[in-house]
This record gives C-alpha cells, structure tokens and sequence, in this order.
C-alpha cells in the first residue's frame, strides 16, 4: 500500500501533460513509465497532497521520457492530452482516474473543457465536468459550470459526460450559439458527427438566459452546425406559451463568415388612408447562397387592388470587386380619392432598376465601374421610401457604365453608357461613349534623357472622343424667352407655335396640384399646362423606342493638347501658356427657315457628315500675396492674415462664324408713327448654331479673363494657459472670389464684359454653421422693344450694348442686375457640438467578418439606421434660389428643412423629418417616426401627415421584429422604410 502512496505522490502537480497507453498499473510502475508519455512538469502551485506528507515533499529526479510516437496498440487517443487545475490535482491509486478541482481545464486536440471539476477516467476513454456549490455570492447556486469548445465552438452545460473513443457525449442543460441563433436543451446527446440531439428545447435569438422569446420544441435536432430541425414547436414571448405554432421547423445556421441566412421576411402592415388602403409589404424570402451573394424576394398587396414584386441583391468578392442589384415592379390602381372622376386614368406601371458595382483592388492598367438608377417616371413620387428624402424629393437621375484600359502607360481607352432622366418633365437623354487618349509626351527629348531643362517640359497629346447620342425629347415648350417666335410644321401643312417662357409659381402649382382640389376652372388650365408641357415622346414598345434611337447622332470630338513650358515672371508670378488645336464631326445640322405667315422661325433637322475645327491660345498669370495686421495688447485677438490669389489669363480665338453659324432673318418688327400713320417694318437678324450642342460662341475672341480669391484668418490665444498649443489659427473667411472676363473682339449681338460671378463660403463657430453664398451680376441695360405682341412674346426684353449704369443716375443698384443668387445656410447639433467629451467613442476592429461587414453597411447607409448611443442630433438647412431672366419677374424659391432626433429614455427615441416652402407658404415632406428597443425585438411606428405634395398622399405603419445580434452589438436599430404612395 505504502508503494502505491509513494508512485501516487509522483503525480501530484498543478498541470500535467497525458497520452495514456492502456497498460496495467504492475507494468507502468514496474518499467519505470510514469504512465503518461510524457514528463511531469515542474509544480508551480501548491498540490493537494494525500497520505503521509513527508513524500510528497520529496522529488523524484528520475524521469523517464517515453516519445510521443510511442503508443500502445489498444490506444484510442490521437492527441495529447493537457489538463491544469488551480485548486488541485487527484490520481486515484489505479491510476487510471485523475480528479481536477477549482478551475480546471483539460485539452484534447480541438477541444477543450473547462469546469470547476473535471474526471479523467482513462480505463473508459471517458471525461466528466460539473460545477461546484458557491456560497460566495448571493444568488449563484453554482460556480464554474462546464464549457466545452470544439472547432471554435462553445457550449455551456450543467454537466457533461464526453467519451474520447466514441466522441460521443451526454450533456444536461446545455446552452449554444449558432450563427444568430441560441440553442437550449434539457437533456441533450451528442453523437460522432457532432450532431445534437436535444429534448425539451428552444430556439431563439435572444441571448439572455431566460429569453424574451423563443420556439418551445419538445425535440430539437442541431445538424452539424448548419441547420436546426425541430418537430412541432410553438411560440413562447415573455414566458408566456402562444397558439400560434408549425408542425416543423428548419432554420439554416450560416457560418461566421457568411453574412445572413436563408429565411422568411416579415412583412410590416398599416393604411394609406387617401389611396391604396391598407397593406402588407416588405415580406418575403431571403436566400443566403453562398459566402460571396445573397438576394431577397419581396411582395406587397393593398386592400384597393394595387401590389409590387421586387428583388434585391448584394454581392462580394474579397480584394476583387462588390456591388447591388436591384428591380422593382409596382401596379398601382387608381382609386377615385385621387384621381379627377371627370377623366380617365389608367393603371400606373412603376419600375426600377438599380445597379452598383465597385472593384476593390483597382488594377492601374483597367477599370469597371457601374452606377444604374433607372426608374420610370413616376416611380420616385409613388414609390420611393422617405427616408431617404433627398431620394424622395429628386426630380433627376443619371446612371452610368464605364469601362476602361490602359496599354503600354501610352494609349488610354474607355468606354460607356450614360443614361440621365429628368422625372418632372420625363425627358431621356442617353449617351454610348467612347474615347480614345494618347499620353502627352516631349517629341523631341527622350524621357531617358531628361535632366530638368525648361523645353522639356513641352509637352503634346492626341485625344478622341464621341458616342451615339438619343433623345426622346421634342420641342412643344422652352422654359426661358426668346426674343423670336419658333414653330413646327404639322402633318397638315399648318404651324403651331413652340411657347418660349418659365414656369410661373402659380403654374408650378397647377402641375402639382390634386385635380380634385381644384376648381373647374382650374382644371381646364392644368390641362392646357400638362398639354404644353408634353415635351416628350413616350417609351411605350419597341417601336417608339426604335424611332428615337432612330432620331439619334453620332459625334466626334478630336483634340491635340499641347503644353508649353511655363516659367516665373520677376520671381512670384508664375506663367503658363497653352495652346488648343479641336474639332467636332456631327452627323446633323439645324436649318432655320423664316415662316413670313406667323413672322417665325421653323427650324428641321439635317442629316450628313459634317466636320468643324476650332484653335485657340491662351496664357495665364497667377500669384499669391500675403498680408498680417498684428494687434498689440493682451487680448486673444494676436493676428489677422489676408490671403490673395489673383489670376489673369489672355486668350485668342480666330473667327469660325461662316463655318459654325448662319445669319438669319428671325422676325419683322412693324412700326405704325402715331402722327403720320405710316408703317416702317425692321428686320431683326441673328447668329444661329448650325449644329446642336455647338458650345462655341459667334466671332473672333480675343478674351481677358480675371479672378480674385480672397482668404482671411485670425490668430488667437488659448483661453487656457496649459493648453497643449499656446496660439489656434482659426477660419474667417474661406473663400471670397470674384471671376469675369472681357471680349476685346465681341461684334454684333455677342457682349464685350461677361457677367459677374461671385462666390463666397465660411464656417462659423468653429464648423458649427455653414454658410455658401453665389450670384452672377449683369451690367448690360434692356428694353422693351416696345410692340405689344413682342413684348407679351418675351417680357425680359432686349439686351443692348450699353451698360446699366450709364442709363441713369449712380447708385448700387445701377451698376448692375442681379441675374441669378444662392444662399444655403446648414448646421447639424449635437451633444458633442458642445462638449467634445460626449464623443461618440471609435468603435474597435472586429475579427468577426460578418460584425465588420455589418458596420460597414450601417456607415453608408446611416439613414437606415437608429443609433441609441446619441442622445439626439438635430439638422437645420435654409437654401434660397434668385434667378431673373432679363425686364421679367424672378423666380424665387426659398425653403427651411428641419430633421433629427432625440431619446425620451435609453430605449425610446423618436425621429422627425419636416420644412417649410416660404414661397407656397406650406409644410413639406413630413415625417414623424417612434422607435424602441426591446433589446431582442424592435419596434417602429412611422407616419406621413403632410406628404408635402398633392399628387402624395399621408400614410402609416407599425411594424415589430426580431433584433438581429449584430445590431445589437452595434447598438443600432434598423430603420423601416416609409412609403408615399407605397412600394419598396
């Protein structure tokens, strides 16, 4: 007995390392093996000692190394076993069951176990964990229950017997995540394949230990970590069994790097009063297909008829390119509370297509790139969600598709389809490009032979570039006026007149208007409005489409940069020259016939080759200056500095006019004398452009171009004296420029001095408010030209070559007109605004893919997200729009936007959207939404009351769903979508 006491002792150690032979107790002793294949570590901890004292203080010199390919026969290990223990480490005298007490922990290749107590019995290949009684805190019955880990995985237990031979194992209350997901199980066995078979089980998304809510299945099966499979199971919220319940279950378990799974959307529900009635949308099913893409079918039906079908997906390949895709397709039925009885209206066919991709390693030599939005036209104002209402409120939208390649660093390609729509007036323009570029390069030195001189930097390029263009816009109005009356031909023989004049606010307002708030007469005039306004041919089959693609053409435009060496003039003024050699070859040209019956202009479309060429040179000068008023004193007001940065630039262009314009007769002015009675008749003539998109002007140009940029900056003392920097330099003026330019060759109707341009922006209160200022000033006098008829044509008169200020008094406001004006005023509160400690902290790098790829979604789409972490933020923007044509009275449009947030408790926040239109002295868009965060669910209530338009209706929704873990980690909440008329 006292042998066996002495070997025991032997074996006490804090840690240990174990491949244990299935030999007997005789043989392991008598052969000097000390049984585990490995040396005993040296004790680190005091061991636990058992019998006589006296041995376990001595140490055994003698150890004998047995390799670790040495293994019995019968050994069913295949890795070393390692085991530790804080507290103590017990081998019973067969040696062949080891005790672990007081945070234990036992090793075996990719699995692991840890537990307050753990049993080694290596006659049975078998491991068995459980926890301890704890008295030290109040309400823990338990300490140091087990947890297994297997490939990354965790299990929480109550007890757990694992086998090493069978790899079978017998758990009791057992707790595992998959995926989002969380596992419980009163009993549950384990099988080879690691699959889970557990009984009285739930499933839930809750990570609390008594989740908010779960499925209650009697069994559950856990498929090798991909998917759960359940028999009948019913759902249980708040503790509370519900009848609402399925005959089985199937939720797929993705793997970490997957971001989603495959599952069933919950739709959200609610009512558009005034239109399509009630309605469910945004259900359907999402399908993870694998690691690199995903994609979700979503439906929505509404009580009066109308319903949607759309589907939307990401995709991505590590270091290589991502992108979406997106369709949508709603059918919305008219319905009589917005829709004037007295006509017919048909169904709206509302569709868009969305396309984003992006490579991720952009290769020098190549490129892809794509940007689609294509929408019909009135899809943005039935269909569009307000959250986005930048989105919402848009009138435009371009898509594009470019591609390009680089050969030998020399030759530059590309290629691409650009597409722009304008949805107020459903005009298309599209645009197939292409372009071909040489690199500019010295032709007379060899870049190997360059050492800095000045003629190296002589430089010349050849590039060529041009497309198919198609339009299917047509002439029936011109929102700005013309000083000549145009017409068309039609299939008849008679004219009709083409209106040449802006909208009015009083006809923006009958274009927006709901015909069923107006009265009969108003009526009328928004037909007469929609019918002058149809300024373009529908796409409505492949025949009309055929047409316009018809009407489309080609052109080409060549340039050959040429870059001269610039050089300082008196050491501060730097000197650039250039010259310009382009061309265009068009394959229509305008003609323009003078119609005597109507005193107008016809105007018909020519097709041919027709090539034109264009030179210019041009040189320029620029400089800084720096000016410092020091202020002497102690006030924190030490320095003012003045920036100036004025430019001067000279450029000469020949006369082009015989190849680009025609002179042409466009109206006969006749003139009765109030004394004699006798009629004199003037011909006016002008300058038109042969060919449309011309961009050139009439004559020679010999042109001097100005600007001046002005900066302003103070210099202050801190307030504190420890701050870290004794002076800041702060911003007064960012930028104040004025640019213009004056023809020295201007002949006829072109103007010698451009307009004024002025450009000014600043921040104020250290970035808190930001203010941009532009306007453009006229200096030229007008006049009516004093007939009834042509003044009630075009009310903005007849520019001449006299300056405004010689045609009366001096005053500010004879110096010029102001043309057009822009003030937009922007700041954005928040707590950090005012104290820089409330800083919402950066958030660390995590090693979850899906958790990094969720916070990269939520940083660009913030929209569609609640952040509870911000007590609340407020955004406050005014824009003003000035613009005057001419004698004729401006447009203004003026508008303050209000949006943002704030917490009523850590859990409640409620969000707002809203403005107001000075000019139609009306609300816009506004939007009132309710968010709460129940930890694992999250609900949303949203409601338009003014849909800020009339042809828009007010609507709700109320929606409540589950919380996905990532979300809660970030500590943000997904946003639902609002709707106008409804859709996705």
């Amino acid at each position: 007995m006292k042998f066996f006491l002495i070997v025991s002792c032997l074996f006490f150690s804090i840690s240990a390392f174990a491949q244990f032979p299935s030999i007997d107790p005789l043989r392991r002793a008598g052969g000097g093996n000390n049984g585990f294949g490995q040396p005993l570590p040296e004790n680190t901890r005091k061991a636990r000692t058992v019998g006589n004292k006296l041995f376990a203080e001595k140490q055994d010199t003698v150890k004998v190394i047995i390799a670790d390919s040495l293994k019995s026969k019968d050994s069913s290990l295949q890795s070393t076993v390692k085991y530790t223990a804080q507290d103590s480490t017990v081998m019973e005298v067969d040696g062949k069951t080891v005790h672990l007490y007081g945070q234990a922990k036992v090793t075996y290749g990719d699995i692991e176990l840890e537990a307050d107590y753990i049993k080694l019995d290596w006659g049975k290949n078998e491991i068995f964990a459980h926890g301890s009684p704890d008295t030290t805190k109040q309400g823990e019955k338990v300490k140091g229950k087990p947890i297994f880990s297997q490939a990354g995985d965790k299990y929480n237990t109550d007890t757990i017997r694992y086998n090493f031979k069978s790899r079978k194992a017998i758990i009791k209350n057992i707790v595992t995540q998959q995926g989002e997901g969380f596992v419980q199980g009163e009993k549950v066995k384990k099988d080879p394949d690691d699959n889970l078979y557990l009984v009285h089980a739930k499933y839930t998304t809750c990570n609390l230990k008594e989740p908010h809510f779960h499925i209650a299945a009697r069994k559950i099966k856990l498929v090798n970590k991909k998917q759960v499979i359940s028999g009948p199971f019913n759902f249980v919220l708040s503790g509370i069994p519900l009848p609402i319940g399925l005959p089985f279950g199937f939720f797929p378990v993705p793997k970490k790097k997957e971001i989603g799974t495959s599952g069933i959307i919950m739709g959200s529900y609610g009512e558009e009063p005034r239109n399509r009635g009630f309605y469910f949308r945004d259900f359907g099913y999402y399908f993870a297909i694998n690691e690199n893409i995903g994609a979700k079918i979503l439906a929505q039906i509404y009580s009066k008829g109308s319903f949607g079908v759309g589907i939307q997906s990401s995709y991505s390949k590590r270091y290589k390119y991502s992108g979406n895709l997106s369709f949508q397709y709603n059918y919305n039925k008219p319905v009589a509370e917005v829709v004037d009885p007295t006509t017919t209206q048909t169904s709206a066919k509302d569709f868009s297509l969305s396309w984003s991709h992006s490579p991720a390693n952009k290769r020098p030599d190549r490129s892809f790139s794509s940007s689609v939005n294509l929408r019909s036209n009135g899809f943005n104002r039935n269909n569009v969600n307000t959250v986005d209402v930048s989105n919402y409120l848009s009138s435009t939208s371009n898509s594009s598709i470019q591609v390009g390649r680089t050969f030998a660093q020399k030759v530059v390609t590309s290629a691409g389809l650009n597409i722009s729509q304008n949805f107020t007036t459903g005009q298309m323009d599209a645009a197939l490009n292409y372009s071909i570029g040489l690199n500019q390069f010295n032709p007379f030195v060899p870049e190997k032979k360059m050492i800095g001189r000045w003629f190296e930097s002589f430089r010349v390029g050849l590039n060529v570039s041009g497309g198919y263009q198609a339009t299917n816009s047509k002439v029936n109005s011109i929102t700005s006026y013309s000083e000549y009356k145009i017409v068309r031909q039609l299939g008849d023989g008679t004219y009709q007149s083409i209106e040449t004049k802006p909208l009015t606010n009083e006809e923006i307002r009958l274009r927006d208007a709901n015909p069923l708030t107006l009265s009969p007469a108003e009526r009328e005039l928004q037909k007469a409005l929609q019918e002058r306004l149809n300024n373009v041919r529908k796409i409505n089959s492949l025949d009309a489409l055929g047409d316009i693609l018809a009407d489309g053409q080609f052109r080409t435009t060549y340039s050959i940069p040429i870059t001269l060496p610039n050089f300082k003039i008196a050491r501060y003024i730097n000197f650039t020259p250039s010259v310009s050699l382009r061309g265009d070859i068009f394959t229509q040209s305008l003609e323009y016939k003078y119609i005597e019956s109507e005193n107008a202009v016809k105007i018909d479309t020519l097709r041919g080759f027709f090539p034109t060429y264009q030179t210019s040179v041009s040189g320029s000068m620029n400089t800084r200056v720096y000016g410092t008023y020091q202020f002497k004193g102690k006030g924190r007001l030490q320095a003012i500095r003045h920036t100036l940065a004025p430019s001067i630039s000279v450029s000469y262009a020949p006369d082009f006019t015989s190849r680009l314009f025609d002179y042409k007769k466009v109206r006969i002015d006749e003139v009765i004398d109030s004394i004699t009675g006798a009629v004199t008749s003037t011909e006016l003539k002008r300058l038109l452009p042969r060919y449309p998109t011309l961009g050139a002007s009439a004559g020679a140009s010999g042109s001097i171009g100005f600007s001046l940029t002005n900066q302003l900056e103070a210099k202050i003392r801190s307030k504190s004296d420890t701050a870290a920097k004794a002076f800041e330099k702060i911003s007064l003026l960012d930028n104040l420029g004025i640019n213009a330019s004056y023809n020295l060759l201007a002949l006829g109707d072109s103007m010698n001095l451009s307009n004024i341009n002025i450009t000014a922006n600043t921040n104020l209160f250290k970035n808190l408010i930001n203010i941009n200022v532009s306007g453009s000033l006229d200096p030229y006098y007008y006049k009516l030209v004093g007939n009834k008829e042509i003044d009630d044509l075009n009310p903005a008169g007849r520019i001449t070559r006299f300056y405004k200020i010689s045609q009366g008094k001096f005053s500010l406001a004879n110096l010029a007109t102001l043309r057009s004006a822009n003030v937009a005023i922007a700041t954005r509160l928040s707590p950090e605004t005012f104290d820089k400690s409330k800083a919402k902290p950066r958030e660390t790098k995590s090693n979850d893919p899906g958790m990094e790829a969720m916070k990269k979604f939520v940083a660009a789409n913030p929209e569609l997200y609640v952040d509870f972490s911000i007590p609340w933020t407020l955004s406050l923007s005014y824009n003003l729009n000035y613009s005057k044509q001419g004698l004729a009275n401006a447009q203004i449009t003026q508008a303050l936007t209000v949006q943002g947030d704030f917490s009523l408790t850590p859990k409640w926040k409620i969000g707002f959207n809203t403005g107001w239109d000075f000019q139609f002295k009306a609300a816009t868009l506004t939007n009132i939404s309710l968010h709460r965060e129940l930890h694992c669910w999250d609900m949303s209530f949203n409601w338009t009351p003014i849909a800020g338009n009339n042809l828009r209706s007010s609507n709700y929704s109320f929606d409540l769903r589950v919380r996905s873990s990532l979300l809660q980690e970030l500590k943000v909440s997904r946003r639902r979508q609002t709707y106008g008329q409804g859709g996705f």
